[in-house]
């Protein structure tokens, strides 16, 4: 039985600072909107909880498991990178998305009640402004309540 719902958060925010020490930060911003209002610095990884997707319902009604999802958004500064070109911030972003993505594929927490983080189809879709982008990646993982 679980005893902290949001027991992963800091759990993530401090294996993504292991597995990434070139980041400037890791914060937890309360959704996109809020990252978007205080994205200024370089090299950041915003940890975002999502919601919950249902699992597994039992004969009775209540859910056997849920699968909390977290959104884990990268964002990047390219002074270089204008409307027109691009180029230039996604081939900087380029090892910083592939070292997330090899942080948080198949990432066991250790916590009881909840098994390992997979990444799933991401509700928010990349963007970018004059020399800045972010990369939102969808992750979920198992929990039983």
């Amino acid at each position: 039985m679980i005893t902290d719902y949001f027991a992963v958060e800091p759990l993530i925010v401090e294996h993504i600072k292991a597995s990434m020490p070139d980041l400037n930060e890791v914060n937890t911003p309360f959704n996109i909107d809020d990252m978007l209002d205080n994205a200024n610095n370089d090299k950041t990884v915003s940890v975002i909880y999502y919601g919950d997707r249902m699992g597994d319902v039992s004969g009775k009604g209540k859910v056997t498991s849920q699968y909390q999802q977290w959104l884990v958004v990268l964002t990047v500064r390219d002074a270089g990178a204008q409307s027109g070109d691009t180029n230039s911030i996604r081939q900087y972003a380029n090892p910083f998305i592939l070292q997330l993505l090899a942080a948080m594929q198949g990432f066991d927490p250790k916590v009881k009640a909840y098994r390992h983080f997979l990444r799933t189809d991401s509700p928010v879709t990349a963007g970018s402004d004059a020399g800045f982008a972010f990369f939102p990646f969808l992750f979920e993982i198992q929990m039983f309540v």
